[in-house]
Protein backbone atom coordinates (compact mmCIF):
# COMPACT_ATOMS: atom_id res chain seq x y z
CA UNK A 1 0.00 0.00 0.00
CA UNK A 2 1.83 3.23 -0.95
CA UNK A 3 2.32 6.17 1.61
CA UNK A 4 -0.35 8.46 0.46
CA UNK A 5 -3.18 6.15 0.57
CA UNK A 6 -2.22 4.60 3.85
CA UNK A 7 -1.77 8.49 5.64
CA UNK A 8 -5.43 8.68 4.20
CA UNK A 9 -6.70 5.48 5.89
CA UNK A 10 -5.28 6.02 9.21
CA UNK A 11 -7.35 9.62 9.14
CA UNK A 12 -10.14 7.56 8.32
CA UNK A 13 -10.28 5.11 11.09
CA UNK A 14 -8.47 7.18 13.98
CA UNK A 15 -9.75 10.74 13.33
CA UNK A 16 -13.10 9.98 12.11
CA UNK A 17 -14.98 12.72 14.16
CA UNK A 18 -14.09 14.47 11.00
CA UNK A 19 -16.25 14.94 8.81
CA UNK A 20 -16.21 14.48 5.32
CA UNK A 21 -15.04 17.47 2.88
CA UNK A 22 -16.06 17.76 -0.56
CA UNK A 23 -14.50 19.86 -3.29
CA UNK A 24 -16.27 21.22 -6.31
CA UNK A 25 -13.01 22.11 -8.61
CA UNK A 26 -14.33 23.94 -11.69
CA UNK A 27 -12.00 25.02 -14.82
CA UNK A 28 -13.05 27.87 -17.30
CA UNK A 29 -10.90 29.35 -20.19
CA UNK A 30 -11.53 33.08 -19.66
CA UNK A 31 -10.11 34.01 -23.06
CA UNK A 32 -7.00 35.96 -23.15
CA UNK A 33 -7.69 37.76 -20.04
CA UNK A 34 -7.43 41.11 -19.74
CA UNK A 35 -6.63 41.84 -23.01
CA UNK A 36 -9.79 41.14 -24.72
CA UNK A 37 -11.93 43.40 -22.78
CA UNK A 38 -11.37 41.80 -19.79
CA UNK A 39 -12.77 44.74 -17.90
CA UNK A 40 -15.95 45.10 -19.55
CA UNK A 41 -16.85 40.74 -19.03
CA UNK A 42 -15.61 40.93 -15.76
CA UNK A 43 -19.00 41.10 -14.10
CA UNK A 44 -20.67 38.16 -16.41
CA UNK A 45 -17.56 35.94 -15.07
CA UNK A 46 -18.89 36.80 -11.18
CA UNK A 47 -22.41 35.71 -12.33
CA UNK A 48 -21.17 32.79 -14.09
CA UNK A 49 -18.58 31.70 -11.10
CA UNK A 50 -21.14 32.85 -8.27
CA UNK A 51 -23.54 30.26 -9.71
CA UNK A 52 -20.78 27.54 -9.96
CA UNK A 53 -19.51 27.90 -6.56
CA UNK A 54 -16.30 26.56 -6.71
CA UNK A 55 -13.31 25.84 -4.27
CA UNK A 56 -10.96 25.23 -6.60
CA UNK A 57 -11.01 27.16 -9.86
CA UNK A 58 -8.21 27.14 -12.46
CA UNK A 59 -8.25 28.89 -15.51
CA UNK A 60 -6.65 29.18 -18.99
CA UNK A 61 -5.74 31.92 -21.35
CA UNK A 62 -4.27 34.70 -18.64
CA UNK A 63 -2.12 37.13 -20.08
CA UNK A 64 -0.52 38.41 -17.77
CA UNK A 65 0.15 39.27 -14.10
CA UNK A 66 -1.98 42.27 -13.87
CA UNK A 67 -4.81 39.68 -15.58
CA UNK A 68 -4.33 37.44 -12.80
CA UNK A 69 -4.72 40.29 -10.35
CA UNK A 70 -7.39 41.91 -11.99
CA UNK A 71 -9.53 38.89 -12.12
CA UNK A 72 -8.59 37.71 -8.69
CA UNK A 73 -9.87 41.73 -7.16
CA UNK A 74 -13.05 41.98 -9.55
CA UNK A 75 -14.20 38.44 -9.63
CA UNK A 76 -12.66 35.92 -7.32
CA UNK A 77 -12.87 38.01 -4.13
CA UNK A 78 -16.60 38.47 -4.60
CA UNK A 79 -16.99 35.08 -4.45
CA UNK A 80 -15.89 34.05 -0.77
CA UNK A 81 -13.64 36.12 1.31
CA UNK A 82 -11.69 32.61 1.79
CA UNK A 83 -10.43 32.32 -1.63
CA UNK A 84 -6.30 32.45 -2.02
CA UNK A 85 -4.43 32.94 -5.14
CA UNK A 86 -1.63 30.61 -6.06
CA UNK A 87 1.55 32.24 -7.45
CA UNK A 88 1.06 33.31 -10.86
CA UNK A 89 3.94 32.43 -13.56
CA UNK A 90 4.43 34.25 -16.65
CA UNK A 91 5.29 31.32 -19.24
CA UNK A 92 5.14 31.32 -23.51
CA UNK A 93 1.81 32.77 -24.89
CA UNK A 94 -1.06 32.67 -22.34
CA UNK A 95 -1.24 30.76 -18.65
CA UNK A 96 -2.42 29.05 -16.43
CA UNK A 97 -4.16 30.32 -12.63
CA UNK A 98 -5.37 28.67 -9.79
CA UNK A 99 -7.85 30.41 -6.83
CA UNK A 100 -8.79 27.62 -4.13
CA UNK A 101 -11.09 27.82 -0.92
CA UNK A 102 -7.76 28.02 1.82
CA UNK A 103 -10.31 26.71 4.36
CA UNK A 104 -11.31 23.67 2.45
CA UNK A 105 -7.76 22.79 0.74
CA UNK A 106 -3.95 24.00 0.90
CA UNK A 107 -1.96 24.73 -2.09
CA UNK A 108 1.11 22.38 -1.62
CA UNK A 109 3.40 23.65 -4.50
CA UNK A 110 3.28 24.52 -7.95
CA UNK A 111 5.67 23.93 -10.97
CA UNK A 112 5.32 24.49 -14.62
CA UNK A 113 6.24 21.37 -17.69
CA UNK A 114 7.61 23.07 -20.86
CA UNK A 115 5.36 21.34 -23.36
CA UNK A 116 5.56 23.57 -26.43
CA UNK A 117 3.39 26.57 -27.31
CA UNK A 118 2.53 26.74 -23.84
CA UNK A 119 3.46 25.70 -20.42
CA UNK A 120 1.60 23.18 -18.56
CA UNK A 121 0.45 24.08 -14.88
CA UNK A 122 0.92 21.43 -11.97
CA UNK A 123 -0.37 22.39 -8.49
CA UNK A 124 -0.15 19.93 -5.76
CA UNK A 125 -3.10 20.43 -2.86
CA UNK A 126 -3.82 18.85 0.01
CA UNK A 127 -7.29 18.26 2.37
CA UNK A 128 -7.32 20.31 5.23
CA UNK A 129 -8.99 17.98 7.57
CA UNK A 130 -7.73 14.68 6.03
CA UNK A 131 -4.59 15.62 4.68
CA UNK A 132 -5.20 13.78 1.62
CA UNK A 133 -3.25 14.76 -1.61
CA UNK A 134 -3.94 15.60 -5.37
CA UNK A 135 -2.56 16.85 -8.23
CA UNK A 136 -4.42 18.73 -10.78
CA UNK A 137 -2.76 19.57 -14.17
CA UNK A 138 -4.18 22.43 -16.12
CA UNK A 139 -3.74 22.18 -20.10
CA UNK A 140 -3.76 24.80 -22.74
CA UNK A 141 -3.29 22.35 -26.32
CA UNK A 142 -2.19 23.56 -29.76
CA UNK A 143 -5.22 24.81 -31.08
CA UNK A 144 -6.66 24.54 -34.79
CA UNK A 145 -7.16 21.19 -36.89
CA UNK A 146 -4.72 19.58 -39.03
CA UNK A 147 -1.55 16.97 -38.87
CA UNK A 148 0.77 19.75 -38.30
CA UNK A 149 -1.60 20.56 -34.77
CA UNK A 150 -2.46 17.10 -33.95
CA UNK A 151 0.95 16.17 -33.95
CA UNK A 152 2.14 19.19 -31.63
CA UNK A 153 -1.10 18.40 -29.22
CA UNK A 154 0.55 15.01 -29.13
CA UNK A 155 3.76 15.57 -28.53
CA UNK A 156 2.77 18.21 -25.34
CA UNK A 157 0.75 15.18 -24.03
CA UNK A 158 3.51 12.76 -24.66
CA UNK A 159 5.76 15.11 -22.28
CA UNK A 160 2.76 15.22 -19.19
CA UNK A 161 2.34 11.90 -19.47
CA UNK A 162 6.03 10.89 -18.62
CA UNK A 163 6.11 13.15 -16.28
CA UNK A 164 3.05 12.17 -14.30
CA UNK A 165 4.42 8.60 -14.89
CA UNK A 166 7.28 9.78 -12.69
CA UNK A 167 5.34 10.50 -9.58
CA UNK A 168 5.24 8.05 -7.05
CA UNK A 169 2.41 5.40 -7.22
CA UNK A 170 -0.69 5.74 -6.12
CA UNK A 171 -0.99 9.38 -6.91
CA UNK A 172 -4.29 10.67 -7.48
CA UNK A 173 -4.54 13.50 -10.26
CA UNK A 174 -6.64 15.24 -12.56
CA UNK A 175 -6.00 16.63 -15.92
CA UNK A 176 -8.81 19.28 -17.06
CA UNK A 177 -8.19 22.69 -19.67
CA UNK A 178 -8.62 23.62 -23.29
CA UNK A 179 -7.30 20.28 -25.22
CA UNK A 180 -8.50 21.74 -28.61
CA UNK A 181 -9.26 18.28 -29.64
CA UNK A 182 -11.24 17.20 -32.19
CA UNK A 183 -12.18 13.43 -31.88
CA UNK A 184 -11.42 10.33 -30.19
CA UNK A 185 -9.08 8.83 -32.75
CA UNK A 186 -7.04 12.38 -32.49
CA UNK A 187 -3.21 11.16 -31.47
CA UNK A 188 -3.21 13.45 -28.56
CA UNK A 189 -6.45 11.85 -27.06
CA UNK A 190 -5.04 8.16 -27.60
CA UNK A 191 -2.12 9.24 -25.98
CA UNK A 192 -3.99 10.50 -22.84
CA UNK A 193 -6.32 7.26 -22.28
CA UNK A 194 -3.64 4.74 -23.47
CA UNK A 195 -3.44 2.56 -20.71
CA UNK A 196 -0.72 0.01 -22.33
CA UNK A 197 2.45 2.26 -22.46
CA UNK A 198 2.50 4.32 -20.00
CA UNK A 199 2.40 3.47 -15.62
CA UNK A 200 -0.95 5.42 -14.93
CA UNK A 201 -4.35 5.13 -15.95
CA UNK A 202 -6.35 8.10 -17.38
CA UNK A 203 -10.21 7.76 -17.48
CA UNK A 204 -12.10 10.19 -19.71
CA UNK A 205 -15.83 8.96 -17.78
CA UNK A 206 -17.60 11.66 -19.65
CA UNK A 207 -16.37 10.65 -23.44
CA UNK A 208 -17.62 9.37 -26.82
CA UNK A 209 -15.80 7.56 -29.10
CA UNK A 210 -16.12 8.92 -32.48
CA UNK A 211 -15.77 12.62 -34.36
CA UNK A 212 -17.00 15.64 -31.62
CA UNK A 213 -16.26 19.01 -33.62
CA UNK A 214 -19.52 20.00 -35.89
CA UNK A 215 -21.80 16.09 -34.23
CA UNK A 216 -24.77 17.02 -33.28
CA UNK A 217 -25.55 13.78 -32.01
CA UNK A 218 -22.56 14.63 -29.09
CA UNK A 219 -23.96 18.36 -28.43
CA UNK A 220 -23.76 17.59 -24.60
CA UNK A 221 -20.62 17.39 -24.91
CA UNK A 222 -19.66 20.80 -26.04
CA UNK A 223 -17.94 23.48 -24.66
CA UNK A 224 -17.00 25.89 -27.32
CA UNK A 225 -18.04 28.62 -28.83
CA UNK A 226 -20.31 30.15 -27.11
CA UNK A 227 -21.75 32.84 -28.89
CA UNK A 228 -23.23 32.22 -32.87
CA UNK A 229 -22.13 35.40 -33.23
CA UNK A 230 -18.71 37.57 -33.34
CA UNK A 231 -18.21 39.61 -30.30
CA UNK A 232 -15.83 42.86 -29.91
CA UNK A 233 -13.76 40.52 -27.65
CA UNK A 234 -12.23 38.47 -30.59
CA UNK A 235 -13.38 35.03 -29.09
CA UNK A 236 -14.75 32.50 -31.38
CA UNK A 237 -18.09 32.39 -32.64
CA UNK A 238 -20.45 29.13 -34.44
CA UNK A 239 -22.01 28.35 -31.66
CA UNK A 240 -21.58 24.96 -29.66
CA UNK A 241 -19.36 22.73 -31.61
CA UNK A 242 -16.73 21.49 -30.08
CA UNK A 243 -15.75 19.19 -27.20
CA UNK A 244 -12.45 21.38 -26.15
CA UNK A 245 -12.39 21.25 -22.47
CA UNK A 246 -12.17 18.29 -20.56
CA UNK A 247 -11.59 16.64 -16.85
CA UNK A 248 -9.79 13.83 -16.97
CA UNK A 249 -8.81 11.89 -13.60
CA UNK A 250 -6.73 9.02 -12.63
CA UNK A 251 -7.90 5.64 -12.03
CA UNK A 252 -7.92 5.18 -8.82
CA UNK A 253 -9.71 8.55 -8.14
CA UNK A 254 -13.22 6.12 -9.06
CA UNK A 255 -12.51 3.68 -6.66
CA UNK A 256 -14.28 3.63 -3.29
CA UNK A 257 -11.58 4.11 -1.46
CA UNK A 258 -9.22 7.44 -0.28
CA UNK A 259 -10.68 10.38 -2.41
CA UNK A 260 -13.33 9.58 -4.84
CA UNK A 261 -14.17 11.38 -7.94
CA UNK A 262 -18.24 11.79 -8.44
CA UNK A 263 -19.22 11.34 -12.25
CA UNK A 264 -22.45 11.69 -11.58
CA UNK A 265 -21.41 15.83 -10.64
CA UNK A 266 -19.63 16.38 -14.00
CA UNK A 267 -21.17 19.48 -15.52
CA UNK A 268 -20.11 21.61 -18.46
CA UNK A 269 -22.56 24.26 -17.27
CA UNK A 270 -25.04 25.80 -19.78
CA UNK A 271 -24.91 22.53 -21.73
CA UNK A 272 -28.41 21.66 -21.72
CA UNK A 273 -27.85 19.28 -25.00
CA UNK A 274 -30.32 21.42 -26.92
CA UNK A 275 -27.72 24.63 -28.67
CA UNK A 276 -26.00 22.86 -31.44
CA UNK A 277 -24.57 25.50 -33.62
CA UNK A 278 -26.38 28.12 -31.37
CA UNK A 279 -25.02 30.70 -28.59
CA UNK A 280 -25.71 29.61 -25.46
CA UNK A 281 -28.43 31.99 -24.72
CA UNK A 282 -30.28 31.63 -27.41
CA UNK A 283 -33.96 30.70 -26.15
CA UNK A 284 -34.86 28.85 -23.57
CA UNK A 285 -31.58 26.87 -21.94
CA UNK A 286 -32.75 24.38 -19.89
CA UNK A 287 -29.32 23.97 -17.87
CA UNK A 288 -29.35 27.46 -16.03
CA UNK A 289 -31.11 30.40 -15.66
CA UNK A 290 -31.59 33.16 -18.55
CA UNK A 291 -29.02 35.34 -16.34
CA UNK A 292 -26.12 32.96 -15.95
CA UNK A 293 -26.81 31.61 -20.38
CA UNK A 294 -26.36 35.83 -21.10
CA UNK A 295 -23.13 35.69 -18.34
CA UNK A 296 -21.81 32.71 -20.46
CA UNK A 297 -22.33 34.02 -23.57
CA UNK A 298 -20.29 37.61 -23.03
CA UNK A 299 -17.98 35.87 -20.17
CA UNK A 300 -16.27 33.87 -22.53
CA UNK A 301 -16.35 31.72 -26.00
CA UNK A 302 -15.87 28.71 -23.65
CA UNK A 303 -18.53 26.92 -21.06
CA UNK A 304 -16.78 26.44 -17.78
CA UNK A 305 -16.56 22.72 -16.51
CA UNK A 306 -16.65 21.36 -12.92
CA UNK A 307 -16.65 17.81 -10.61
CA UNK A 308 -16.46 17.58 -7.45
CA UNK A 309 -14.45 14.77 -4.83
CA UNK A 310 -14.92 14.09 -1.80
CA UNK A 311 -11.99 12.82 0.66
CA UNK A 312 -14.59 10.11 2.55
CA UNK A 313 -17.19 8.65 0.37
CA UNK A 314 -18.38 6.32 2.72
CA UNK A 315 -20.04 8.84 4.40
CA UNK A 316 -23.43 9.50 3.20
CA UNK A 317 -22.65 9.16 0.05
CA UNK A 318 -25.47 8.83 -2.48
CA UNK A 319 -25.59 6.24 -4.90
CA UNK A 320 -24.68 6.51 -8.85
CA UNK A 321 -27.96 8.09 -10.95
CA UNK A 322 -28.79 7.98 -14.52
CA UNK A 323 -28.90 10.71 -16.77
CA UNK A 324 -30.67 11.76 -19.44
CA UNK A 325 -29.23 14.67 -21.52
CA UNK A 326 -31.01 15.93 -22.98
CA UNK A 327 -34.40 15.68 -21.24
CA UNK A 328 -37.12 16.27 -22.35
CA UNK A 329 -35.94 14.68 -25.63
CA UNK A 330 -36.90 16.86 -28.83
CA UNK A 331 -34.32 15.10 -31.64
CA UNK A 332 -32.17 13.06 -29.82
CA UNK A 333 -30.86 11.94 -25.92
CA UNK A 334 -28.06 10.58 -24.48
CA UNK A 335 -28.82 7.85 -21.39
CA UNK A 336 -25.34 8.45 -19.91
CA UNK A 337 -24.30 5.79 -16.92
CA UNK A 338 -22.52 5.72 -13.75
CA UNK A 339 -19.08 4.44 -13.96
CA UNK A 340 -17.96 0.56 -13.03
CA UNK A 341 -14.50 -0.62 -13.92
CA UNK A 342 -15.82 -3.85 -14.84
CA UNK A 343 -18.69 -2.78 -16.60
CA UNK A 344 -19.78 -5.69 -18.68
CA UNK A 345 -23.02 -4.21 -20.44
CA UNK A 346 -26.60 -2.49 -19.93
CA UNK A 347 -29.49 -2.82 -21.12
CA UNK A 348 -32.61 0.06 -20.93
CA UNK A 349 -36.72 -0.07 -21.04
CA UNK A 350 -39.19 2.46 -21.68
CA UNK A 351 -42.32 2.24 -20.85
CA UNK A 352 -45.43 4.50 -21.06
CA UNK A 353 -47.49 5.25 -18.15
CA UNK A 354 -49.72 1.88 -18.66
CA UNK A 355 -46.70 -0.58 -18.53
CA UNK A 356 -46.56 -1.49 -22.46
CA UNK A 357 -43.03 -1.04 -23.60
CA UNK A 358 -41.84 0.94 -25.99
CA UNK A 359 -38.54 0.44 -26.22
CA UNK A 360 -35.71 -1.60 -25.52
CA UNK A 361 -31.74 -2.10 -26.20
CA UNK A 362 -28.86 -3.60 -24.82
CA UNK A 363 -25.48 -1.80 -25.36
CA UNK A 364 -21.59 -2.64 -24.28
CA UNK A 365 -20.98 1.03 -23.93
CA UNK A 366 -19.71 1.87 -20.95
CA UNK A 367 -20.91 5.55 -21.35
CA UNK A 368 -24.62 4.59 -22.92
CA UNK A 369 -27.45 4.73 -24.93
CA UNK A 370 -28.39 7.34 -27.61
CA UNK A 371 -32.27 7.14 -28.02
CA UNK A 372 -33.72 9.18 -31.12
CA UNK A 373 -37.18 11.08 -31.81
CA UNK A 374 -38.53 8.61 -34.17
CA UNK A 375 -38.51 6.04 -32.01
CA UNK A 376 -40.69 7.09 -29.37
CA UNK A 377 -44.08 8.77 -29.40
CA UNK A 378 -44.37 12.07 -27.68
CA UNK A 379 -45.67 11.34 -23.69
CA UNK A 380 -43.94 10.87 -20.37
CA UNK A 381 -42.26 7.59 -20.13
CA UNK A 382 -40.63 5.61 -16.65
CA UNK A 383 -36.86 4.13 -18.07
CA UNK A 384 -35.19 1.55 -16.19
CA UNK A 385 -31.66 0.55 -16.77
CA UNK A 386 -30.49 -2.72 -15.83
CA UNK A 387 -25.86 -2.52 -15.53
CA UNK A 388 -24.32 -5.80 -15.29
CA UNK A 389 -20.72 -5.93 -14.02
CA UNK A 390 -18.29 -8.30 -13.19
CA UNK A 391 -19.77 -9.32 -9.80
CA UNK A 392 -22.83 -7.30 -9.48
CA UNK A 393 -25.41 -6.08 -11.11
CA UNK A 394 -27.37 -3.06 -10.59
CA UNK A 395 -30.70 -1.56 -11.39
CA UNK A 396 -32.12 1.86 -11.75
CA UNK A 397 -35.32 4.18 -12.45
CA UNK A 398 -35.93 8.05 -14.41
CA UNK A 399 -38.78 9.29 -16.13
CA UNK A 400 -38.27 10.61 -19.92
CA UNK A 401 -40.50 13.30 -21.16
CA UNK A 402 -40.76 13.41 -25.19
CA UNK A 403 -41.75 16.29 -26.96
CA UNK A 404 -42.40 18.09 -30.37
Amino acid sequence: MNLLRFSCYCIFIFLNICSAETLRIATYNILNFPDAMGSERSASLFTVLDYVKPDILVLQELKNQQGFDMFGDSVVAKLNNNFSAGPFYDGPDTDNGIFFRRDKVNLISTRYIPAGVRDIAEYRLRFCDSGCEFYIFSVHLKSSPGPENEAERRAEVIKLRRHIDSLPTGTYFLILGDFNIYYSDEPAYQVLVDSSAYTRSIKDFYGRSGVWHENASVAFLHTQSARFVQLPDGGADGGLDDRFDMILCSKNFLMWDGIFLDTDSYTILGNDGGHFNLSVNDGHNSAVPAEVADALFYGSDHLPCYVEITDEPSLEKEQPVIKIIPNPLRSESWVLLPWFEDFISARITVTNILGQRVYHNTTKNPQGFKITRNQIFPGVYFVQVEIYTKFLNYRYQTRLAVVE
